[in-house]
C-alpha cells in the first residue's frame, strides 16, 4: 500500500519489517520538515516577526490536526519528545500510591512507576478482569498498553475503563504501537490520559503526544518547568501556565511537531479503516506462513502486526544477523518487554512487525529466508 510513498524504500533493496521500532517516514513528511526549515524556521510563541508567526500557526495546526485524531480538544493535546517522555511526566505528575500494569509493558510504562505498589495483570488467557476489580480503588493508577510490540494483541479498554471509573482510579494508555495501525480514541478508549510515540506513527522522530483530560489537567502544572511553562516569574515565585503549556517548556521541537502534522494528515488521507484491513490480511498471511516452518515458535497471543518468533537451537540475534545480509530488516531481543520474558523465562526473540507499506512480496521473502535458517535448527 503506497509504497512508492516512502524514499527509503525506493532508494534501497530492503525488506523492512521492523515498524514496531521505528516506522518509516513518506516523503509527505520529509517535505514539510524540509519546508520549515527552508523558509520559516524560527521560534515559536516568542518573537514578534513573521517567521515566529508562521511556526506558531504550523505548531497549532498540527495540535488540531492531532486532536481531531484521536478525538480530544486541542487544550487536551500535549507535544512531547515521545511516549517515554509522556509517561514519565505522567508518573511525576500522579500522587496516587498503587500502579496496576499489564505482565507485557514496555520499560516506558513500567519503570516510571516502580517506587509505588506494582500489582501486574496476566494476559495469558486474556486480561485478567477480575484481579483488576480487587486492585483498583481511588488510589490506584490503571496503566497499560493498547496493543502489545511482542504480539500486537489488543487489550480490552473499553472493558477496562468501566471498571477503572467504577472504581475510582485513574487510566492511562499506551497507544505507541496501536495509534498508527487503528482507530484510536480517546472517548471509546475511556483513557484519563493516553501518550504516544511519532517515531512510530510515520513521523519524525523524537516527537510524541500527551493527551490529558481536563479533569486530572491541574496535576501536570508543575511537572516540568522553564520558559514556556510560565506566564511570569519573580525570583522566589512562578505563575505556571495551563496545561498543554505547562508541559511544554524550552524550545519545541518545530519541525518534528510540524512533521507529525504531516504524518496525520497522510494517515488520515489513506484511512485508518483501510490500513487496519489490509494489515490484518498480512497478518493472517504471516500466521499461516509461520505454521509451515518447522521448529518455528510464535512467541505470546494471536494479535495484529507484530510477531515475535524463535528457534530452539538458533540464537535470535544471529538470525536477526543472518536476515540482515540478505536485506530483511527485523528486531531481535526483548523488546523493551523484559520483565515478561524474564517471568517466563526465555530466550530474546526475533521479531517482524508490518505497516501501511508492506505487502505479501515482504512477507513472502521474509519467511523464504526463514526457511533457508530453519536448516541450522
Amino acid at each position: 500500500m503506497n509504497k512508492e510513498d516512502f524514499p527509503l524504500l525506493q532508494n534501497r533493496d530492503i525488506t523492512y519489517l521492523d515498524s514496531a521500532c521505528m516506522s518509516l517516514k513518506p516523503e509527505q513528511v520529509l517535505e514539510a520538515v524540509d519546508r520549515y526549515y527552508r523558509e520559516f524556521s524560527a521560534c515559536p510563541g516568542r518573537s514578534g516577526h513573521s517567521l515566529s508567526r508562521q511556526t506558531t500557526e504550523m505548531i497549532d495546526e498540527s495540535r488540531r490536526k492531532v486532536a481531531d485524531f484521536i478525538d480530544a480538544e486541542e487544550s487536551e493535546v500535549a507535544f512531547t519528545s515521545g511516549t517515554t517522555e509522556a509517561l514519565n511526566l505522567t508518573a511525576n505528575a500522579l500522587d496516587q500510591g498503587k500502579v496496576v500494569v499489564s505482565d507485557k509493558e514496555h520499560n516506558s510504562n513500567l519503570v516510571p512507576w516502580q517506587d509505588r505498589e506494582i500489582t501486574a495483570l496476566d494476559t495469558e488467557n486474556g486480561l485478567d478482569i477480575a484481579k483488576l476489580e480487587k486492585a483498583v480503588d481511588d488510589d490506584a493508577v490503571v496503566s497499560l498498553h493498547h496493543r502489545s510490540n511482542i504480539d500486537g494483541s489488543e487489550l480490552p479498554l473499553e472493558e477496562v475503563s468501566e471498571v477503572v471509573h467504577d472504581n475510582g482510579g485513574v487510566l492511562v494508555v499506551d497507544a505507541a504501537q496501536s495509534v498508527s495501525h487503528t482507530s484510536v480514541s480517546v472517548e471509546d478508549t475511556g483513557a484519563d490520559i493516553l501518550a504516544f510515540s511519532g517515531h512510530k506513527a510515520l513521523g519524525p522522530t523524537g516527537t510524541g503526544v500527551l493527551y490529558v483530560s481536563e479533569e486530572m489537567q491541574d496535576k501536570f502544572r508543575k511537572v516540568k518547568t522553564g520558559g514556556g511553562a510560565v506566564n511570569d516569574t519573580s525570583f522566589r515565585t512562578s505563575d505556571f501556565r495551563s496545561f498543554p503549556h505547562c508541559v511544554e517548556a524550552g524550545l519545541p521541537n518545530a519541525a518534528g511537531i510540524i512533521g507529525l502534522g504531516a504524518a496525520v494528515d497522510y494517515l488520515e488521507n489513506i484511512g485508518m479503516d483501510r490500513i487496519q484491513e489490509h494489515e490484518k490480511r498480512l497478518s493472517e498471511l504471516m500466521r499461516k506462513k509461520a505454521a509451515g516452518v518447522e521448529g518455528l515458535q510464535v512467541l505470546g497471543d494471536r494479535g495484529e502486526g507484530v510477531f515475535s518468533f524463535a528457534f530452539e537451537n538458533i540464537g535470535s540475534h544471529q538470525v536477526a544477523e543472518i536476515l540482515d545480509t540478505k536485506n530483511i530488516a527485523v528486531r531481535s531481543g526483548r523488546h523493551c518487554v523484559h520483565s515478561w520474558f524474564n517471568s517466563k523465562e526465555l530466550q530474546p526473540s526475533f521479531r517482524a512487525s508490518l505497516h501501511l507499506y508492506n505487502d505479501r512480496e515482504d512477507i513472502e521473502e521474509f519467511f523464504s529466508a526463514v526457511e533457508e535458517i530453519s536448516v541450522l535448527n
